[in-house]
């Protein structure tokens, strides 16, 4: 090979997109257990191949120094949100919509951070940090929880972050015994009860979630959380297909508050379902 063709292959190998350095993992399966023995966050990159943006950052973040030595002690887990199986199933889960997205998860794929969209490797680094110490903030208030246990305002605002991370199992925990708690004001016992039920839907247990609405019915009938807990029920019948349980939810809410403010969220619905039934 001439000296000008060696300098022309040098400067072509130079110029070429270079591919993201990293090991990063492809299952999460094989994320969790090593975020698990090693006591480690996961990064989770979500992508899709026609995504512009997210090949930039295969480009130019991730091979970077800044990047490597930040995400040295985290987990690196690629998942392609179009590829029908756990990346598609994770999008859904967390409402991925926009890309790229990158989730920061614990072990036990509770939420610790979410970053979205392109940033250059020093910016991205430095939202990486913030959402590392926000995850430490967060464990932090859970280790000192025992000193809130007359503070009923930041119990259910705790319970309510744990919901936002996706530890529904720990806000549903949280929430199960503030609504039994007999010290706990009105307010706060009846937001308890609709975030409650709100924790069971969103682990798709319907049906406790419908007896957890019932049995806030029995300890109030008004106000603002008990009509948000009426229209979720209804919202969990057209989930589970039943659209004439929903209709007639719907139906009920008007009658019964016909001046909330939530009426216009069963005006956008209700019509639609009463169609539909009509054409049975």
């Amino acid at each position: 090979m001439t000296r000008r063709l060696v300098i022309a292959a040098a400067l072509a190998f130079a110029l070429a997109p270079q591919t993201f350095a990293g090991p990063w993992l492809k299952s999460i399966a094989a994320a969790q257990k090593s975020a698990k023995e090693k006591n480690q966050l996961i990064l989770v990159d979500m992508f899709a191949e026609w995504c512009g943006w997210c090949h930039k950052m295969e480009q130019e973040v991730f091979p970077s120094e800044v990047f490597q030595k930040a995400t040295d002690d985290m987990v690196l887990l690629r998942l392609d949100t179009e590829d029908g199986g756990e990346g598609t199933e994770l999008a859904q889960k967390f409402s991925v919509r926009t890309l790229p997205t990158f989730l920061v998860l614990t072990p036990d794929m509770a939420v610790a951070g979410v970053i979205r969209g392109y940033a250059p490797a020093a910016d991205f680094v430095e939202s990486l940090k913030n959402v590392e110490k926000q995850h430490e903030a967060f464990e932090k208030r859970v280790k000192n929880e025992a000193s809130i246990a007359t503070d009923y305002q930041k119990r259910l605002d705790l319970a309510r972050e744990f919901t936002q991370r996706f530890a529904l199992s720990d806000s549903e925990l949280r929430l199960k015994k503030l609504v039994n708690d007999k010290g706990a004001p009105a307010n706060i016992r009846d937001a308890a009860w609709y975030e409650l039920a709100v924790s069971q839907v969103l682990q798709k247990k319907y049906a406790e979630a419908l007896k957890t609405i019932a049995a806030f019915g029995k300890v109030q009938t008004k106000g603002e959380s008990y009509e948000r807990a009426r229209l979720l029920a209804g919202q969990i019948y057209m989930e589970q297909g039943n659209i004439l349980g929903a209709a007639n939810e719907f139906r009920n809410f008007k009658a019964t508050f016909p001046n909330s403010p939530l009426v216009r969220n069963v005006d956008m619905v209700l019509p639609d379902l009463e169609r539909r039934l009509a054409r049975r």
